[in-house]
């Protein structure tokens, strides 16, 4: 990492967050869809599944609506409402800091 750290010191995320679990999901909705579609979508997205809780009880098909313009859209909403569950039974709602919990979702 320090390596790659000196040879892109001024590296930043373009993707818009406050949290993990808003990091989490806009990186999800990234696959296949420019950085900039994404921010378009997640203010809306993030207020109204502010929580894994509310992302896990979410209904399929308005989570789909919601993330629509980002493309592959269902199975996007499959996988962001699997992420909350995981996250609500393994760990207590939280996205956690280990990378090998977090590759594990």
């Amino acid at each position: 990492m320090q390596a790659l750290s000196a040879q892109y010191p001024d590296v930043r995320c373009e993707l818009d967050f406050a949290t993990p679990l808003e990091l989490l999901i806009a990186t999800v909705l990234s696959a296949q869809c420019t950085d900039q579609k994404v921010n378009e979508v997640t203010p809306a997205l993030f207020a109204r599944y502010p929580t894994a809780a509310s992302l896990a009880g979410s209904q399929p098909t308005e989570l789909q609506e919601q993330i629509r313009p980002t493309g592959f859209f269902r199975q996007k909403a499959a996988t962001l409402q699997g992420i909350g569950l995981q996250l609500c039974n393994r760990f207590g709602g939280e996205v956690p800091a280990r990378l090998d919990d977090l590759v594990s979702l």
